[in-house]
């Protein structure tokens, strides 16, 4: 009773922490005048940009996949197209809760390239690290150049974060012994970020970088849709602290809390209700357009994802293809 009780709490939480969340936002906002700035002009300007975002963003994570996967040595070959439907299955998995993308994605990539379920979590985990590292790199290049737009931030926190990040990968790849630590550094978990070439790593890093670009210049579209200013500096700071809030295993796809951080980070830039209507917008776009790639091009692989992600413990099923 209090395993099924936990995991359903598990399962609810995110929705009901969305739910609160909007609550509080529509009583404190008047939803009619949100929903008036939904115009047709409105809708189908953001249709452009949301579509070549979804395409250049994908077009990173599946060259990502691919790339790791190519250059570990137990991997069977993975095809950019293989990944690009992995990614696609898993953002459905993704909008519920962040981790359960990733986990989605690390169950995919075991079934395809052979790989124990450890090291296909560490192909994973490398990028996720590499995304945070990301974020807080734009949060804070943006800051530093545009103080006044980020007094909410403490940039020494970014940068203790990022040095955690660097040591981290240090600690990993120093060719010493270092004694009771070594078992920890041996964790296949970590064999990606340990074994992969820095060429490769650098590569993933700078793609990482551009993939986090791609959501300013979207964000700055919905800007443009909407008719409101905004620099590209306050979007880079601004858009690296909606990236963080988001990624927390907090609400489902964001809902809710992406809505709430949007509208007091942009404070003052337009009315609230409008600020409202554009952080809707942006999520609820989002999430569409994700769930329906993902059933329309991924429809075997978001199937077999979501059936492993509710077991406890997935079971190797028989005549698994591998390749």
């Amino acid at each position: 009773m209090i395993v099924w009780t936990n995991k359903m709490l598990r399962r609810t939480l995110p929705f009901l922490v969305s739910g609160a969340a909007l609550f509080y936002l529509f009583a404190r906002i008047d939803l009619r005048v949100a929903l008036d700035y939904f115009t047709l002009p409105v809708l189908l300007g953001f249709l452009g940009p949301l579509l070549l975002f979804s395409l250049a963003t994908l077009a990173i994570e599946a060259w990502c996949l691919h790339r790791i996967a190519a250059a570990t040595p137990s991997a069977a070959p993975l095809s950019w197209l293989t990944a690009a439907r992995i990614k696609l299955a898993c953002y459905l998995l993704g909008v519920l809760h962040y981790a359960l993308g990733a986990g989605g994605v690390s169950v995919l990539l075991r079934r395809r390239t052979g790989v124990s379920l450890a090291d296909a979590i560490g192909m994973v985990f490398v990028i996720t690290l590499f995304d945070m590292g990301s974020v807080l790199l734009w949060a804070g290049l943006g800051g530093a150049l545009q103080p006044e737009t980020a007094g909410f931030l403490r940039f020494g926190v970014i940068g203790a974060l990022l040095a955690a990040i660097l040591a981290g990968f240090a600690f990993l790849r120093a060719p010493l012994t270092i004694g009771p630590l070594e078992p920890l550094r041996e964790l296949p978990i970590l064999g990606a970020a340990r074994t992969l070439p820095l060429p490769l790593l650098t590569e993933i890093g700078f793609l990482r970088l551009i993939f986090v670009g791609c959501f300013v210049v979207l964000v700055r579209a919905l800007f443009v849709c909407f008719d409101v200013e905004a620099g590209w500096l306050e979007l880079a700071v601004k858009v690296g602290v909606m990236l963080v809030v988001s990624a927390l295993p907090l609400a489902a796809g964001g809902l809710g809390t992406g809505q709430l951080v949007f509208v007091e980070l942009f404070a003052g830039s337009a009315t609230e209700a409008k600020l409202l209507a554009m952080s809707v917008l942006l999520s609820v776009a989002l999430i569409i357009s994700r769930a329906m790639l993902g059933l329309l091009f991924a429809s075997e692989f978001a199937r077999e994802a979501y059936a492993v992600s509710r077991a406890d413990e997935p079971a190797e099923p028989e005549g698994e293809r591998v390749g």
